[in-house]
């Protein structure tokens, strides 16, 4: 037998097994580096009630909020005016007629004004934590990567459970946001 062919058979039976080793190498190393990962929660409703940011966007939402109740009380007010009118004394049976028409036709869009408003304050809020949350991104990526957390949930309904007390990031994403903010 010559060298060479010796030689391939002795590389032959060692790549084989250098290639399960690699193999088994990767598929334990990432494992190994998970377990070191850590996983993190982060409160949005309090990262909101607990920044300047959060504070000046509910007080914006506050402003809108006002603004709708103060439409609504104007049109409850406007109805209970037709309504007066619709049951004063005196008044022909077609002009009664007319009026209970008004008032039908008012009644119908005041319930549609309320029920406008409500959807419309809903998705105020909704952009609201949205807007926080986009600023709050930054802070959580720069948090997340120099801490070494793999996951930071911001949805407390996302997993079935979260021990928060010991994974809970709040505090710090609102002290850093605010910071920022400076």
């Amino acid at each position: 037998m010559s060298n060479p062919t010796l030689l391939r058979r002795r590389i032959g039976g060692v790549l084989p097994l250098a290639l399960l080793l690699a193999l088994c190498g990767a598929l334990f190393a990432p494992g190994v580096a998970r377990a070191q990962q850590k996983i993190g929660f982060v409160n949005p409703q309090r990262v909101v009630n607990e920044t300047r940011l959060g504070q000046m966007a509910k007080a914006d939402l506050a402003r809108y909020v006002a603004e709708k109740e103060r439409m609504a009380r104007d049109s409850a007010a406007q109805l209970a005016l037709l309504k007066r009118e619709a049951e004063a004394p005196g008044l022909s049976v077609s002009e009664r007629a007319r009026r209970d028409d008004a008032l039908r036709r008012k009644a119908g869009q005041h319930e549609a004004l309320v029920q406008e408003n409500a959807r419309d304050i809903k998705a105020e809020e909704a952009k609201l934590l949205q807007y926080v949350m986009r600023r709050a991104d930054a802070v959580l990526e720069d948090i997340g990567r120099k801490g070494g957390y793999a996951i930071i949930f911001t949805d407390p309904n996302a997993v079935g459970y979260v021990d928060k007390a010991s994974v809970d990031l709040t505090s710090r994403v609102a002290r850093e946001l605010d910071s920022r903010g400076k």
